[in-house]
């Protein structure tokens, strides 16, 4: 074991140990060399006796001074280090204090002054920045409200197929019941792929950036048929083998040239041998056939708008389901950066800012999931390269199919009312498992929110095999194992805003969780642990606090 991994605090441990024992040492070689001086007429039990009370005082001397030494020196410089830290990375302004150091003489001074012009510092450049970067806000704004609803669905992929830009139209389309299109998912997930692996090879060989290919392909678990076209992204960072992909329904039209082709056939099946009949017929015949053709036409002139009245009411009825689910929808959900993120290694050996994250948190009838207790609420958000992705949320009430107790309703302020139309536990934690493929899960005291979904595996038939980190062991990591990492105690040492109103709600909860994750994520990397297999052994170290869930990583 190398000693600079161990802890300030333990490091100062061993020393008094280490000085302690070596000082009864020399009492006993004192000893030794003294008996052999008295020859064999003296009695040693006497100074054997004091050497033995003189051992017992400097184990408890070191001890006391250990402890003294431990409280008012390595602690406070733990304290400091991580609440400096804290400042650093995570741009937290208080948790500095001269009283935490008074033992230390000018270093608690010396570094609350340096903390301060480190904030002026960085205060100053980031108003500068602000007001270089308004007027490209303000254009970007604009350019994501006119790419949000034009009338094709946009989709930029990486080479590996992975969403890195999605519009409105891309989300409406795309979308189904516990799948919602999100950044950083195989696009796979949503479209068939054979049409668009076929399409993308085309484009590679052809090693053109103008070449475009159209393709028809359809959507994964729908019956909608797309018209697509593809070509490459173009140059730049992570750009090699990058596509944009835009898509358009032809659903209506498809059913509109089956029709025709129906009406065709009927002219040519049903009205033509009329003109066959007897002579004697004809007149009538021509009769029926002249109001045939009418109603025909007629008919024919609305088929041939992919706007009319059918298409528009299937197409409005299939909208209408989507945003049901999916609520609220967004405009323009983008990450460039996600175009040079590697998916080739396992997920425990990928850096921490190339995970994608799932920050949840539950609301529940109970504490005892073995005796019944079921979950009310569920919300969570994705954390994509140290961001809340706007739009990408997953928050519902839940059925537990059991009365809520009235003491838990006083706490999250779900009643029995709130939850009678709501959807079931099954269906929820199944929608929820879709939401949370291939990203890590993120909860505060973990272990209580994912026992109400380890329970509902089997009858879902899949399994929550996501790497799981809690922000409990987190803030162990980040502050020390002696401070209090409750989420109002987190909240508060990081600055982070969570009106009482949003607190133990879900939602609230879990955006101030994801908030905490970003800013603890910030001082991690200060600290130089960079893959999530490093923090997975720096957390297992404070796993008296907390039961680990990652044993099988």
């Amino acid at each position: 074991m190398q000693i600079e991994k161990l802890s300030l605090r333990i490091r100062m441990l061993l020393f008094f140990a280490a000085l302690a024992f070596g000082s009864i040492l020399a009492v006993a070689l004192g000893l030794l060399v003294a008996l052999r001086r008295f020859g064999d007429g003296f009695d040693p039990a006497p100074l054997v006796q004091g050497g033995i009370i003189a051992s017992f005082g400097i184990l408890g001397l070191a001890v006391w001074v250990w402890y003294l030494f431990d409280i008012h020196v390595a602690r406070p410089i733990g304290e400091i280090a991580s609440a400096m830290r804290a400042h650093a990375h995570a741009r937290v302004s208080g948790g500095l204090s001269g009283h935490k150091g008074r033992y230390l003489g000018d270093l608690a001074g010396a570094v609350c002054a340096a903390a301060d012009e480190l904030a002026e510092g960085r205060n100053a450049i980031a108003e500068s920045i602000a007001r270089e970067t308004t007027r490209l806000t303000s254009d970007k704004e604009k350019l994501e409200h006119l790419l949000a609803d034009v009338p094709p669905a946009i989709l930029l992929c990486s080479a590996h197929h992975r969403l890195v830009f999605y519009n409105g139209v891309a989300q409406r389309f795309l979308s189904r019941a516990g799948a919602p299109v999100c950044l950083d998912r195989n696009l796979f997930d949503f479209l068939h792929d054979g049409p668009v692996r076929a399409a993308h090879q085309r484009l590679l060989e052809a090693g053109s950036p103008d070449a475009v290919v159209e393709f028809v392909c359809g959507p994964v678990g729908g019956a909608r048929h797309f018209a697509g076209r593809m070509r490459l992204a173009g140059d730049g960072v992570g750009m090699d083998g990058a596509y944009v992909i835009t898509l358009r329904d032809v659903s209506g039209e498809l059913a509109d040239f089956t029709r025709r082709d129906r009406l065709l056939q009927e002219v040519f099946t049903g009205l033509l041998p009329a003109l066959e009949r007897l002579p004697e017929a004809r007149t009538q015949a021509v009769t029926q056939i002249c109001e045939r053709f009418q109603e025909l036409a007629t008919d024919y002139s609305e088929s041939r708008s992919p706007y009319g009245l059918a298409v528009t009411a299937r197409l409005a009825a299939t909208v209408e389901e989507t945003v049901d689910h999916f609520e609220p929808l967004h405009s323009v959900v983008y990450d460039f950066d996600l175009l040079a993120r590697s998916h080739s290694e396992k997920m425990v050996r990928m850096r921490l800012e190339e995970l994608t994250y799932v920050v949840f948190d539950t609301e529940t009838t109970g504490l005892l999931p073995a005796k019944g207790d079921e979950i009310v609420q569920i919300a969570a958000v994705r954390v994509v390269n140290g961001r809340i992705v706007k739009g990408e949320v997953f928050d519902t009430l839940v059925n537990p199919g059991r009365a809520i107790p009235q003491s838990a309703t006083a706490i999250h302020g779900v009643s029995d009312d709130m939850v009678v139309d709501a959807p079931g536990v099954n269906e929820v934690v199944e929608r929820f498992h879709s939401f949370c493929e291939g990203a890590v899960l993120v909860a505060h005291n973990a272990p209580f929110d994912m026992e109400f979904l380890y329970r509902r595996e089997k009858q879902i038939g899949r399994s929550f095999k996501n790497p799981v980190l809690d922000t409990v062991l987190l803030s162990a990591v980040v502050f020390g194992q002696w401070d209090n990492h409750t989420l109002d105690a987190l909240v508060e040492r990081l600055e982070i805003d969570l009106p009482a109103e949003a607190r133990h709600t879900a939602i609230g909860d879990a955006i101030a969780t994801a908030q905490a994750l970003i800013k603890i994520q910030s001082i991690l990397a200060g600290q130089g642990i960079e893959r999530l297999e490093d923090l997975l052994q720096q957390t297992r170290r404070h796993g008296r606090l907390i039961r680990d869930l990652n044993r099988g990583l």
